[in-house]
């Protein structure tokens, strides 16, 4: 893990993935983790699955890394945004995103949008207590 830090903030790099572009996967910041908006990519950037079941699972498990790069699970978030490609593949993503937040469910916003070359895009953030 390579974190850099910037007043109470501090960056998270996660070993081994490569970001897409000058961002950081996650900010940990006043006892809160934002994690950017994770795809269906593998370590080397390529698209993984070809079904918005099969690249919502890899959005989660991206998503589930980032935050143990953080020192924090799926059990953290409190808030996600997901961007769908499609809304009309909702009851197939929302199937998918109730076996990873089975017991406690975040508030989650939904929304349509351009994703080039991909079904779907998921954001959160976590809380992990008050130290940063």
């Amino acid at each position: 893990m390579n974190v850099n830090h910037r007043r109470n903030a501090r960056a998270v790099e996660v070993d081994g993935v490569a970001t897409g572009g000058h961002y950081s996967p996650a900010v940990v910041a006043g006892g809160f983790v934002f994690v950017a908006g994770q795809t269906p990519r593998d370590a080397q950037r390529r698209i993984v699955g070809q079904t918005i079941e099969e690249q919502t699972t890899a959005v989660l498990d991206n998503l589930s890394k980032v935050l143990a790069a953080a020192d924090a699970t799926l059990d953290d978030v409190v808030k996600v945004t997901v961007y769908l490609a499609d809304l009309g593949s909702f009851e197939k993503f929302n199937s998918v995103f109730a076996k990873y937040f089975s017991e406690f469910k975040p508030a989650r916003t939904t929304v349509e949008c351009g994703l080039p070359g991909i079904m779907v895009e998921i954001d959160a953030i976590a809380h992990v207590g008050n130290s940063s």
